[in-house]
């Protein structure tokens, strides 16, 4: 249980990483955006729909903890 769930942990940390640090700033796109054959608006779309994905992946099969479990894991 402890190996699936630090798994699960690590999984969202990369993506939040990820996220915060790995795609391009909306300058940084439109610079880079004419590089691959499209103007700023599409890639702006496909950076969006990427950011989703990701997120989207990290949170795959898991399940939003409830206050009660919350509470027992802090241990109160």
């Amino acid at each position: 249980m402890a190996d699936k769930r630090l798994e699960r942990e690590q999984r969202m940390y990369d993506a939040l990483k990820l996220i915060a640090k790995g795609y391009e700033t909306p300058t940084q796109l439109r610079k880079s955006a004419e590089k691959y054959g499209l103007d700023f608006e599409e890639a702006l779309e496909y950076a969006y729909e990427n950011i989703r994905a990701t997120a989207a992946d990290a949170i795959r099969g898991m399940k939003r903890p409830s206050a009660s479990t919350l509470a027992t894991e802090k241990g109160e």
